[in-house]
């Protein structure tokens, strides 16, 4: 190989990703000094106006997506989005799914939230609802696809099917927030129901 084919060869290669990063995923502020703060801005640009900020130490932030170029990351912040630099924050292993450790589903009219622990619980929660427990099994791909990613449950007299899919920019209709996850929620047995919203990554 000629010198100049091997320059291009690794300036290719310093040019993409050490790794391919998934979204959404759980990171932890990292590299920002202990009076500072990790500031979260309006847009993907270090001239855009701060909404809010990130401590130092901060941990289990859920980034539901990235920019273009993957530099900045998508983050919720209060009762909005914002995008903070990538730079300063790093990616929990085996956040994203189908392994994440918990996963927090949600949604309105009315209003609904379906949390699964894989291994562990699967709990309706709901208004004008007897709260529903079931004994989940593990996030998994439907067959030989990568997504959607499916989680069954059930229990003596409750079953619940939840189905997810990545969705850069699910909304609540209640909030400006955007999660990385849409999903639905179907119960049989006691409780018949049927729901879609957004879904949220939790920590352990």
């Amino acid at each position: 190989m000629s010198r100049l084919a091997l320059s291009l060869a690794c300036g290719l290669a310093l040019s993409q990703p050490l790794f391919a990063q998934e979204f959404p995923a759980l990171y932890d502020v990292t590299g920002v000094a202990a009076g500072d703060v990790l500031n979260v801005r309006t847009a993907p640009d270090a001239a855009a106006d701060v909404i809010g900020a990130l401590a130092p130490n901060q941990q289990n932030v859920e980034v539901t997506a990235s920019d273009d170029d993957g530099s900045w990351g998508r983050v919720n912040i209060g009762e909005g989005t914002g995008w903070a630099s990538l730079s300063f924050l790093a990616p929990q292993e085996g956040s994203a799914m189908p392994d994440a450790a918990e996963v927090t589903c949600f949604g309105t009219e009315p209003f609904w939230s379906y949390h699964v622990t894989p291994g562990g619980d699967a709990t309706w929660l709901a208004i004008d609802d007897e709260v529903a427990t079931m004994l989940a099994g593990p996030f998994r791909h439907a067959d030989a696809r990568f997504e959607p990613f499916v989680s069954i449950a059930g229990g003596p007299d409750q079953q619940g099917v939840l189905v997810m899919q990545k969705d850069a920019e699910c909304s609540d209709g209640m909030s400006d927030g955007l999660w990385g996850l849409s999903g639905t929620v179907v119960l049989t047995g006691a409780l018949s129901r049927a729901v879609s919203g957004c879904c949220s990554l939790e920590p352990q």
